[in-house]
């Protein structure tokens, strides 16, 4: 069974509010519901305790399984329980929450918020929605898009690019398509006693992962290859596109590299878990998300300072002529619901996300104000950000912004869902996918009114 972590907000300190303004703040608590990851961790283990030391409001954290928060949430939204003053927001999922989260633009006029300290496609993506058009819904916290990783050390081994290039007749390099992506990972997939890069394999070695659990991981992992082919989902007259073949020829290599190359073990993953294996030496390469960075590059593992970070690769033959990957922008943010807390909610953003931004940088090592990616204090934290941040710059340049109708969450992200589940299980074919897809995404479309 599957349980929830409940985390509060206790001691540690640095400047203390007046005396009278603690005692009427401790009367108040803030409650947010949290995806788990390193930036949730600060959160409780550091930026709720510092608060409630200088103000005395206090912050309970409560992080939620992934595949469980965004209905969770929804239910404790739309039955108005106030359970949460604050949620976990993802670009995809607004749609859901419209009603019932404020419009932070008088808060941030009142108190100074500087909305130009995001990036202009962090804004659009993050903060803003055709669903409230003229609101601001949200605060980004952890924006963040895929990149493909690798482990140099093997792509460097003269024997092993000696072998691939005898066996595929090319060089070993770092995949740039899909189709070369697969080539690859099938290379590097061995057992237990063979060798890689010189060494006795003492596990068995997969050539590449990403989380494909049912429902979101395997939703999360399609879906960038999918947008990949230069398919969008419908154009702007709300014809789905995804009738076109080239959604067949992907599903087919997604099944195939998910088959063939990946750890069966990445079936019971949803986000970040596979990423342990990259650390322990038994993968060859892995699709990243920047949440799981620290994991890739912790100091206890074999692969630190040993890593390649690029694109994720381009898909061989698309449909827009793009030349790398073209990911969504994803990871995330909070918004706040309508509850009695909402301003005091808005005044614990605001001090930790600028007023301790550069803090928030170090606790969380996540990118999403422009001081994240120019401040030299930042940007030399860590020795790995020299390769990682310029590749990862990279990636943003080429990127899906999500929510472009309120309905994105329903024809979109759920519809990818169904269809990655459906197709990798072998519950159906991919034709029967496509067709239950388009057909579901018509009925909406209809249904909103966007067809006759």
């Amino acid at each position: 069974m599957t349980t929830t972590r409940l985390l509060t907000a206790t001691g540690l300190g640095l400047a203390m509010a007046t005396g009278s303004a603690i005692a009427h703040a401790e009367e108040t608590t803030i409650r947010w519901a949290l995806h788990p990851g390193e930036e949730a961790d600060a959160v409780i283990e550091h930026f709720a305790p510092e608060y409630e030391r200088q103000t005395g409001v206090r912050v309970v954290g409560e992080i939620l399984p992934p595949d469980q928060l965004r209905d969770r949430m929804s239910i404790e939204a739309i039955g108005g329980t106030g359970r949460w003053d604050m949620g976990y927001h993802s670009p995809g999922w607004f749609g859901t929450f419209r009603d019932h989260v404020v419009d932070l633009t008088p808060f941030i006029e009142e108190y100074g918020f500087d909305l130009d300290a995001y990036p202009e496609l962090i804004r659009r993506s993050h903060m803003e929605s055709s669903a409230r058009p003229g609101d601001i819904i949200a605060l980004p916290t952890t924006p963040a898009a895929p990149m493909l990783i690798a482990r140099e050390d093997f792509f460097e081994h003269p024997d092993e690019q000696a072998a691939f290039e005898a066996q595929y007749g090319r060089a070993l390099e770092v995949p740039a398509t899909w189709q070369e992506l697969y080539e690859v990972a099938e290379f590097f997939t061995r057992e237990a006693g063979e060798t890689v890069a010189g060494e006795v394999l003492e596990q068995d070695l997969y050539g590449w992962t990403d989380a494909l659990g049912a429902g979101s991981g395997v939703a999360r992992s399609f879906i960038v290859m999918l947008y990949s082919t230069g398919l969008e989902g419908w154009d702007e007259d709300y014809q789905p596109d995804l009738d076109h073949p080239i959604l067949v020829e992907a599903a087919e290599l997604f099944v195939d590299l998910a088959n063939d190359t990946a750890p069966p073990a990445a079936r019971n993953w949803d986000f970040l878990e596979g990423l342990s294996y990259f650390r322990d030496g038994r993968l060859a390469m892995a699709t990243m998300w920047p949440q799981g960075l620290g994991t890739v590059e912790d100091p206890n593992g074999v692969s630190a300072g040993k890593v390649l970070y690029q694109p994720l690769p381009a898909f061989e033959g698309n449909l827009k002529g793009y030349e790398q990957g073209v990911p969504f922008l994803g990871g995330g943010g909070v918004f706040i619901f309508d509850t009695p807390n909402a301003e005091e909610s808005f005044k614990f953003l605001k001090w930790m996300l600028q007023d301790n931004e550069i803090e928030w940088g170090k606790q969380t090592q996540q990118f999403s104000r422009e001081a994240h990616f120019s401040s030299e204090e930042l940007r030399g934290l860590e020795a790995h950000y020299e390769r990682f941040l310029p590749a990862y710059e990279q990636v943003l340049q080429q990127v899906f912004v999500r929510q472009g109708i309120p309905e994105y969450g329903t024809v979109m992200w759920q519809g990818t869902v169904d269809f990655a589940t459906d197709v990798l299980s072998g519950d159906m074919t991919p034709e029967q996918a496509q067709s239950r897809w388009v057909r579901n995404m018509e009925r909406t479309f209809r249904r909103a009114g966007y067809l006759d």
